[in-house]
């Protein structure tokens, strides 16, 4: 037992170190399977990226290649990062030693689409394949690969031509831009005139914008010639065959236009261009006459220049059927054809003849006449456009040739011989045949002879009576008397009555027949009438043909259709049903036409009902969706006129319904023979069949470019093959014998189901849903039951049933399995069952998950519910019982996996109905392999452009990580993330990038092992940008140092000089040093020093720091004033002793702020708050500081307040600040002195205040801060006065006011606090809190005496309804102000109150007292209060620190949250 143990741990020992040895040796061999390998989808000018990984690369080369034929090699197109192609849109993305290879295709077009190759020169090569599809919403030729080359078509030799991958025997070319400029094709479209154009792609137009034109340039391209015998010998389906005959179909937003033909365009213009050498052109002119009852004569002219192409011509000629002799009623039609059925006869006539005559034609009957040339070869033009023609009644006969028209009068000479002289008027107004066309121009030109000409014209008559009746205006009428004595602009209306006017003028000379008489129509029908009528009485046999007129008048009025050289009888045809029309003809002789007979009305047959009910599909789509349970949003699609629009709109929302919509759109229904005929490609055609593969391509999506043919097929076949069966079950068992029955669903022959056919097969054990379709035996039968007998007793058989008619066959609805033994059989029915799942894969796949999906079953009756179970166990586990998911869709994903565990799954499919669930047999047995868990480990990103990423511009960052399971990459900014993505490789185009991204970081979990982050440090490219002192003063002899800090990337070119213009700069000498250095840790700051020694009066003056780099320049000026006086001592001694500092300390307070001394004096430092407090004076120096470059976080000592890091500020600021203090103790104002407030009434109230006692003739401007005690924000105004009057007070609340002082050089700090009370005329002011013991018992005091006045005061006013107790918040946003004057607003707001978020972000650093009033005075304040100064720049401003943002956002800080 013992030795087996020892034994057992040896194997397994050896085993361990088997796998670390395969380990090891998979980590140090070169591999491509982490590589992105998902077909990439791009529309034309958009990027591709395709993703090559390559572990453990070595010293091998990494190419990119590009697939093409085999007999030209893949061709080259990058090798490591080189570039080896040509084609400059194309690069390499890569860092150094790292594993990705992104090929970076830029603007990609329909020919970059195909099949591109990451290889490695390792031996063997490693290859991974990456496909590239390109979508185009224009027409451009296909890419040509092996699978495009179309059927019949050979590799092209040295005596052919390729096209697009189809070899022709000649070279495709053909001009036919004559033809199109006939027929008005536009200039910018004729490129398409021309088929070399085409095929190069040379066009010169998108062809979308000539799509109306597309069918008169097909008929062009097509010149009658026949080409459809080339076209299907080519293997061009039926549905791609319209250019072959000339003919152009648009395609539209419905489902069924949505067919792809691109594949064929190579072939089709291949057989045009043969055709157009070799087949002959259709004749032309094409017309027919009937003879008499029982002969017809055609007539015909040859087609020019090709005449020679044609052997002899063909006509046919198909009897449609015969008519009734009765006039004005409808002949039966359908018992006519059962009478006398249609038929057609060919008629043969040799070259060189125009005319034939047909005889032994059926009296009063109803034809089809056609015709075509043929060559010796058998190849044939187009056919003419079809005739109909109607023999004459028994007896009758057409009329003979037409007599010479009677002669016109000599107007011409009449107009001569009274002196017109214009020959444009002699032509226009003395030939009544010109009358018709005259302009306004010819009425105006030839005024001068206006009574000579329709004098001549009128010849001697009046024709004012046929005028009237033709309805002309009465002043009209004078021209049709003759008596015209002048023409003027009243006449210009009658301009369009001219050719009424000549054709009364021609009927007055008597050389127009008569009208028609005998006017009758026969044979009515739904859409044509037979019209008949005999010559006119008078100059009848001068008539050459007739006009027929008709207009629609219900049940909406119509235009007025004419139908010229018509004959009697004529067939009107192309009428809508159940419409009445009204009709008369005119007849037409070489002089004119005549008189219109007799107008007749009449109404067409409506349709029979069995008509309508023939048009009308029976089978409802729409009813299978609702019943097969899809989403309501989703039933737009469920629609044979569906709109491709919709189909993509809702693609993604109903990506789970598609296999719903094809089932329910076949119907049931094979229509495999149809897709065959119709061009369906092999991998669509089991959409044909209700099978919904997405694993094959055979998914409605992926087949949309053929979906209109198979939509197509469908709507043709549910109206003509019969439907499925229902409720198929095993109704009987018994030993060797089964009974089967179903359910009919054509009980009232609507499809004229002849029969059912009963397919069975013995089922063996290893059978799979894969073979579903096949069977062994077959049984036929009329009834719905059968008796099976025969078979094996105890084996298991499976069977189906399709129903039948002469058109084709339904599919099978269900699946009984039975075994077949009186045994086995419970006594109860056994129902059909849908055909298990089939193709179950694995769909994605990682540690701790598997993504499974599969086909939906290939049997199933359309309109059942249809959920699906996935069975699953570990293999290791070895149990009988399998764990089960159900769901409605075709895929699963089994979360909580063990990662490296093999599991085996299969999966059926539940016929769901109200009461059970019928479970199909099982599908194929999957086994698959959950990935070994790796912690994730990521790379430092990628950054492109890897030279020079631009502020302003745009970047793109590549994060790479590893790891199983997926990992989670987070992009990072400056320490912020920008985007999340369960991905190995994350692309992220970073837009308008600022100066301050400078950390980029890419960071992975998959929740294995630590986290991994990886940075990369990037100094982003930018101009310029200087940082200079705006003002120093130096004392003569002294030495002057001036710094300017430039922030710039690249490495700016600095100088300094003497002049705005930059003309004079500054160079080192004996007594000037200039330096420049950049900064060790930052790459692009940079610092330029100027260092003058001994500095006299003439180094004071204006310099300017200059900076520029590529991607631009900046200067900032530098003021220094020289004095021979130092600064004043500054001697705050007596203010320091009122706020407390200790007596060892005031000897700093005695000197400027002495900063060296209290450096040796540590025990001061925590006091230097309150030196500067009083250095500062009550005023606001923050403009001074922060152009000094004092930082935000120690800008509060420029006004006074104390600062969170002392020590920093007081070390590397103290200088500059009292500097500022130095230079604002002159031109500043102090703080307002005795503020007070006076009542004026309940609402208003008076604040008033003495001069500050620091400058007061130096103020120019007041500002005044008010609000309720407690509230966020503040209302303000300004003036220049000392008082104001605040207005809107409420009864009965705490107010409390500041004020503050400025100039153009900058402002006060604020006063203390006053608060008061306005109470109707009452107002409690309190003056700012003391700290000393005698002002508290005070302040206790007053606040007794206070609460005591306003309860009195409140009962008073309650008492007389003066005030309601209620608080109402103040109307003004959130704001704290301890020096408001630093706001920034809205220059165009008038708005009071001042938001926190103005004062927290901004401070004005322009230093002007005018930028301080940006905004209106208060609306709220007295009449007194000034007019707001002109705005000044307010550009460059200040952030508060971070301590700042969240300190001030703080409640219950009073004062102290106004910043």
């Amino acid at each position: 037992m013992v030795a087996g143990c020892y034994l057992w741990g040896a194997l397994v020992a050896g085993y361990i170190s088997l796998l670390v040895a395969v380990e090891e040796q998979e980590q140090k061999v070169p591999s491509l399977k982490h590589s992105l390998t998902t077909p990439l989808i791009k529309v034309e000018d958009d990027d591709a990226l395709l993703t090559c990984v390559v572990k453990n690369q070595g010293n091998f080369t990494l190419m990119w290649k590009k697939a093409a034929k085999e007999k030209a090699g893949n061709k080259i197109l990058t090798a490591n990062m080189e570039r080896i192609t040509s084609d400059e849109r194309l690069k390499i993305m890569h860092e150094d030693g790292g594993q990705v290879y992104v090929l970076v295709v830029r603007n990609v077009t329909i020919r970059d689409a195909g099949m591109y190759i990451c290889e490695l020169n390792s031996d063997p090569p490693l290859r991974s394949f990456h496909e590239l599809k390109v979508l185009s919403a224009t027409l451009q030729p296909p890419v040509p690969t092996e699978s495009s080359v179309v059927t019949g078509a050979t590799a092209s030799t040295k005596d052919s031509v390729e096209v697009w991958g189809y070899s022709t025997e000649r070279p495709v070319d053909h001009d036919f831009s004559p033809c199109c400029a006939a027929r008005n094709i536009s200039t910018v479209c004729q490129g398409f005139c021309k088929l070399k154009n085409i095929l190069d792609g040379n066009t010169g137009v998108n062809p979308s914008d000539c799509e109306e034109e597309f069918p008169d340039i097909v008929s062009c391209m097509a010149d009658g010639r026949n080409h459809m015998p080339c076209c299907v010998e080519a293997g061009i389906p039926e549905v791609c065959t319209d250019l072959c005959r000339g003919e152009y179909t648009v395609q539209t937003d419905n489902i069924k236009s949505m067919f792809s033909c691109s594949a064929y365009t190579a072939p089709t213009l291949a057989c045009i261009a043969a055709g157009i050498e070799t087949l002959p052109k259709q004749p032309q002119g094409f017309s027919a006459e009937a003879l008499n009852d029982t002969s017809i004569r055609l007539h015909w002219l040859p087609p020019a220049k090709t005449d020679h192409l044609t052997q002899s011509y063909r006509v046919n000629v198909t009897y449609l059927q015969f008519l009734s002799p009765v006039f004005s009623v409808k002949v039966d039609t359908s018992k006519a054809k059962e009478i006398y059925p249609p038929n057609s006869a060919l008629h043969e006539i040799p070259r060189g003849k125009t005319e034939f005559i047909i005889n032994g034609l059926e009296k009063f009957s109803l034809y089809e006449v056609s015709m075509w040339a043929e060559n010796k070869d058998g190849g044939k033009s187009l056919s003419t456009y079809d005739i109909k023609i109607v023999t004459h009644m028994e007896g009758d006969s057409g009329d003979p040739e037409p007599l010479e028209s009677p002669t016109l009068p000599n107007i011409r000479s009449c107009c001569i011989s009274n002196n017109v002289t214009h020959a444009k008027c002699v032509d226009k107004f003395c030939d009544p045949r010109n009358v018709a066309s005259t302009q306004l121009t010819d009425l105006m030109i030839c005024a001068p002879w206006d009574t000579e000409m329709f004098q001549c014209l009128a010849d001697g008559k009046d024709h004012t009576p046929c005028c009237a009746a033709k309805r002309l205006p009465p002043l009209c009428q004078e021209l049709c008397s003759g008596n015209v004595t002048d023409i003027n602009f009243k006449y210009f209306r009658c301009l369009s009555y001219m050719n009424e006017l000549s054709s009364c003028m021609l009927e007055g000379y008597g050389v127009l027949p008569s009208r028609p008489v005998n006017f009758r129509f026969s044979n009515l029908q739904t859409t044509f009438g037979i019209l008949h009528w005999d010559k006119p009485d008078t100059l009848g046999d001068t008539v050459v043909d007739y006009v027929v007129k008709y207009q629609r008048i219900t049940p909406d009025t119509g235009k007025t259709m004419s139908v010229e050289h018509a004959k009697s009888p004529f067939i009107l045809e192309n009428l809508d049903s159940a419409s009445t029309y009204e009709v008369f003809v005119e007849p037409v002789n070489n002089i004119g036409t005549g008189e219109a007979s007799t107008r007749i009305v009449f109404r067409t047959a409506s349709r029979k009902i069995e008509d309508l009910l023939d048009s009308v599909n029976p089978y409802n789509q729409s009813s299978c969706c609702l019943k097969s349970g899809m989403k309501p949003e989703c039933l737009p699609l469920c629609s044979y006129d569906a709109n491709i629009s919709e189909v993509k709109s809702l693609a993604r929302l109903c990506a789970d319904e598609f296999s719903k919509v094809v089932r329910c759109a076949a119907g049931g229904r094979d229509h495999l023979p149809c897709c065959a005929r119709r061009g369906v490609p092999n991998n669509c055609q089991p959409l044909c069949q209700a099978v919904h593969q997405a694993s094959t391509g055979a998914d409605f999506l992926q087949c949309l470019p053929n979906i209109g043919q198979i939509i197509t097929c469908y709507e043709e076949g549910t109206t003509k093959l019969p439907p499925p069966i229902k409720d198929f079950k095993a109704v009987s068992v018994q030993d060797g014998i089964v009974v089967l029955t179903w359910q009919v669903d054509d009980l009232n022959g609507t499809f004229n189901t002849a029969h059912f056919e009963v397919y069975y097969k013995l089922v063996e054990e290893n059978s799979t849903g894969s073979t579903v379709f096949e069977s062994d035996q077959q049984i036929n039968t009329t009834v719905p039951i059968v008796k099976i007998p025969d078979l094996e007793t105890g084996k298991k058989y499976r069977f189906f049933v399709v129903s039948r008619n002469e058109k084709g066959t339904s599919l099978p609805s269900s699946i009984v399995t039975v075994n077949v033994s009186s045994e086995s059989w419970n006594g109860t029915s056994i129902s059909g069952a849908s055909s298990p799942p089939h193709l179950l894969e694995v769909d994605s796949h990682s540690a701790t998950w598997l993504q499974f999906a599969w086909n939906p079953p290939a049997i199933t009756h359309p309109e059942d519910v249809l959920k699906y179970r996935l069975y699953y166990q570990q293999v290791s586990a070895n149990l009988s019982k399998f764990d089960m998911v159900e769901t409605d869709v075709t895929t699963v994903q089994l979360t909580g996996l063990t990662p490296n565990t093999q599991y085996a799954l299969y999966s059926t499919a539940l016929i769901v109905t109200k009461d059970t669930k019928i479970e199909s047999t099982p599908s194929e047995t999957l086994i698959a392999w959950t990935d070994p868990a790796f912690p994730a480990f990521v790379e430092a990103p990628t950054i492109h452009p890897i030279n020079m990423v631009t502020e302003g511009s745009s970047m793109t960052v590549l994060c790479i990580a590893m790891g199983t399971p997926l990992p989670t990459v987070t992009l990072y900014i400056n320490g912020h993330p920008l985007r999340s993505e369960i991905t190995r490789h994350m692309v992220t185009m970073v837009h308008n990038v600022t100066s301050d991204m400078g950390h980029v970081s890419c960071y992975a979990d998959n929740g294995y092992g630590t986290p991994m982050i990886a940075s990369r440090k990037i100094t982003i490219s930018r101009a310029p940008t200087l940082s200079a002192p705006a003002s120093t003063t130096v004392m003569k002899d002294d030495v002057l140092v001036l710094q300017c800090k430039v922030d710039a990337f690249p490495a700016p070119t600095m100088a300094i000089f003497r002049d705005s213009e930059l003309k004079q700069s500054m160079m080192s000498d004996d007594r000037i040093s200039i330096t420049a250095r950049g900064d060790e840790e930052d790459m692009a700051t940079f610092y330029l020093s100027m260092e003058i020694a001994k500095v006299n009066q003439s180094d004071g003056q204006t310099y300017y720091c200059h900076a520029n780099n590529t991607l631009g320049a900046n200067s900032a000026p530098m003021l220094v004033n020289v004095t021979d006086q130092p600064l004043p001592v500054m001697n705050v001694t007596q203010c320091c002793l009122q706020h407390n500092v200790s007596a060892d300390c005031l000897d700093i307070c005695a000197f400027s702020i002495d900063f060296d001394m209290m450096i040796r004096k540590p025990q001061c430092i925590p006091q230097f708050s309150l030196m500067m407090s009083c250095a500062s004076d009550g005023s606001d120096h923050r403009h001074c500081c922060s152009t000094g470059g004092v930082p935000s976080n120690c800008l509060d000592w420029c006004r006074g307040e104390a600062v969170e890091e002392s020590e920093v500020c007081a070390l590397s600021h103290s200088k500059t600040i009292v500097g500022c203090f130095h230079q604002g103790k002159e031109n500043l104002p102090g703080k307002p002195t005795n503020i007070k407030v006076r009542p004026i009434d309940k609402n208003s109230a008076m604040v008033f205040w003495d001069l500050p006692e620091k400058n007061p003739h130096s103020v120019e401007l007041y500002r005044v801060f008010w609000r309720p005690v407690g509230a966020k924000g503040a209302n303000k105004s300004d003036t220049v006065q000392r008082k104001l009057v605040l207005h809107e007070l409420h009864s009965g609340t705490t107010y409390e006011v500041v004020v503050k002082a400025g100039n153009s050089n900058g402002t006060s700090q604020l006063t203390q606090p006053l608060k008061f009370i306005t109470a109707d005329e009452f107002i409690i002011a309190t003056s700012p809190v003391r700290s000393n013991v005698g002002g508290a018992v005070g302040i206790v005091l007053a606040v007794f005496i206070v609460l005591g006045l306003v309860v009195v005061v409140i009962y008073v006013m309650k008492k007389k309804n003066l005030i309601v107790l209620s608080v109402k918040k103040p109307d003004s946003p959130s704001v704290a102000f301890e020096n408001p004057f630093y706001a920034v607003r809205d220059p165009a707001s008038t708005a009071q109150a001042v938001s926190a978020e103005d004062y927290n972000v901004h401070i004005s650093s322009s230093g002007s007292w005018q930028s301080e009033m940006s905004g209106t005075p208060s609306d709220r304040s007295s009449a007194s209060s000034s007019p707001h100064s002109p705005d000044k720049n307010e550009s460059t401003e200040m952030n508060p620190s971070m301590y700042e943002q969240i300190s001030l956002g703080v409640n219950g800080q009073g004062f102290k949250r106004f910043k």
